[in-house]
C-alpha cells in the first residue's frame, strides 16, 4: 500500500510557503528510509508508493505537485511510465532518480523531455534543498490559471507532426543523428528557419552552416529541441501582420537575451553556457502567447504599446490575471523541457541576490538589455550584485547587440 506522510517542524527555510504534494515511486525500502530521514520535517505532504498501483491509487484522491521515480520500476518502462505521467499530471514536475551508473540514462531522458530534472543516488542534503527550490519555483506558476488561459484562446501550442516524429526518435536510446535530420527536413520551412536561427550571430562561431546536418550538430540534439519548440510556438500563435514589428522585438529581445546570458554564465556558471543560451531564448515566450492574445483595441493603443515592454508584468496581471512569467514557465513546463529552463521563465523577474545559476544569468542579461535599450527609464537592482562582478562591460555587450538589426524568424 501507499504511505502518506505529513510531517510537522521545519528541517529547511520554507521558501515555498503553500502546501505541496509529491509522490516518490520506488519500490526500494532502502531508498524510502533515505527520503523519510531526508524530508521527515518537510511541511508539505510527502506520499511514498511502492508499485505503479499506489501511485494510481493515490491520483484518486490527491494531485501531485512533484513526482519523483525510479528509473528501474518494475511492470512497467520508465518511458511509458513517464508518459502515463504527463497524461494524467500535466501540472506536475517529474524528476527521474537511479544509481551513478546509469546516470547516462538519466541525462538521454531530460534531453528527450522524458523528466523535467534527474539525480544519481544516493539521497543527500543537496536533494532537499533542490526540490525546496523546485516547490518554490512551482508555486511561483498558477498553473491552472495558465491552463485556462490557453484554452479560452488559441490553446496550448499544438506540435506539427514532425515534432511527434522527432520525439518519437529521442525517446529510443539508439536513436541516430542522421534519423533527426531526416525528420526535421520533412519541414521545409521549419529546417530554413532552424538553420537561419543557428546563423545568427547569437548562435554562430562565425562560420556559414547552410547544411541541416552541421545545423543540428552545431546546436546538438538537446538545444536543437528546444529551438524547434520555440520556433513551432511562433508558428502557433498568429499576430495581426501590422503588428508583425512588435512580435519581432520580442523575439529578438529572446534572442540577444540567450547570447548574453551565455556570456554572463561564463563568469556566473562556467559550464552551463549553453543552457544559459537555451533558457535566455525561451525566457519571454509567454509574452508572445500574451500578445497574440490582445483584442483590437489594445492591438490599435499606442499608449499600451508603448508601455508594455517597460510594465508587461503589471499590465498582463490587470488583463489577464497571470504574468507572462507565470504563462511562459507553464507553457515549458508543459512543453517539458528541463526545471531550469522553467525556473529561468518563472524567476528572471526575482530580485537578482535571489537567484543563482543560470536564473541568475538570464536575469541579468534582461536587465542589462532592457537598459541598454530604455536608459533612464528603467530602473535595475544591480546594486545586489557582488561589487567585484564586471556589470559595466555586460551592460556595454547589451548596448552593442541592441544595435543589431532584428532578425525577421516570424515574418
Amino acid at each position: 500500500m501507499a504511505l502518506c506522510e505529513r510531517p510537522e517542524g521545519d528541517y529547511y527555510s520554507m521558501v515555498c510557503t503553500k502546501k505541496c504534494s509529491v509522490f516518490i515511486v520506488d519500490p526500494n525500502p532502502s531508498h524510502k528510509a533515505a527520503f523519510q530521514e531526508l524530508l521527515g520535517s518537510w511541511q508539505h505532504l510527502v506520499c511514498y508508493c511502492a508499485t505503479i498501483e499506489d501511485f494510481k491509487q493515490l491520483l484518486a484522491g490527491i494531485v501531485p505537485d512533484i513526482v519523483l521515480c525510479n528509473l528501474n520500476l518494475s511492470g512497467l518502462h520508465e518511458q511509458d511510465f513517464l508518459r502515463y505521467v504527463t497524461s494524467v499530471c500535466p501540472h506536475a514536475i517529474r524528476i527521474v532518480f537511479s544509481e551513478k551508473t546509469e546516470a547516462d540514462a538519466l541525462v538521454r531522458l531530460v534531453a528527450t523531455g522524458g523528466a523535467h530534472r534527474a539525480f544519481c543516488l544516493p539521497v543527500s542534503k543537496d536533494l532537499g534543498r533542490s526540490l525546496e527550490h523546485d516547490l518554490s519555483v512551482r508555486s511561483r506558476i498558477r498553473m491552472r490559471k495558465c491552463w485556462d488561459f490557453l484554452n479560452r484562446g488559441q490553446g496550448l501550442p499544438s506540435l506539427p507532426p514532425v515534432v511527434h516524429e522527432l520525439e518519437a526518435i529521442l525517446q529510443k536510446p539508439d536513436y541516430a543523428l542522421a534519423q533527426v535530420v531526416e525528420v526535421l527536413g520533412k519541414d521545409p520551412v521549419l529546417a530554413a528557419r532552424l538553420l537561419q536561427m543557428v546563423n545568427s550571430v547569437h548562435f554562430s562561431r562565425g562560420m556559414k552552416i547552410d547544411d541541416l546536418h552541421r545545423a543540428v550538430s552545431c546546436l546538438g540534439i538537446s538545444r536543437t529541441r528546444k529551438v524547434v519548440l520555440f520556433l513551432c510556438a511562433l508558428n502557433h500563435f498568429q499576430y495581426p501582420k501590422k503588428y508583425h514589428r512588435h512580435a519581432l522585438k520580442i523575439i529578438d529581445h529572446s534572442i540577444q537575451c540567450g547570447k548574453l546570458a551565455g556570456l554572463i554564465a561564463k563568469r556566473l556558471a562556467p559550464g552551463q553556457e549553453r543552457t544559459a543560451v537555451t533558457a535566455g531564448l525561451l525566457h519571454d515566450i509567454g509574452k508572445l502567447v500574451f500578445l497574440a492574445s490582445l483584442d483590437e483595441a489594445l492591438h490599435h493603443s499606442p499608449v499600451f504599446m508603448r508601455r508594455y515592454g517597460l510594465f508587461a508584468t503589471e499590465m498582463e496581471e490587470q488583463l489577464f490575471g497571470i504574468s507572462h512569467l507565470e504563462l511562459g514557465s507553464a507553457l515549458l513546463l508543459w512543453w517539458n523541457l528541463p526545471l531550469v529552463m522553467v525556473d529561468a521563465a518563472a524567476n528572471h523577474g526575482q530580485p537578482l541576490n535571489s537567484l543563482q545559476g543560470v536564473p541568475l544569468c538570464v536575469a541579468i542579461a534582461d536587465r542589462c538589455l532592457l537598459k541598454a535599450a530604455n536608459g533612464e527609464a528603467i530602473t535595475t537592482d544591480f546594486n545586489l550584485l557582488p561589487k567585484d562582478l564586471p556589470v559595466e562591460q555586460w551592460l556595454q555587450w547589451a548596448r552593442s547587440m541592441t544595435m543589431d538589426t532584428i532578425m525577421p524568424i516570424a515574418a
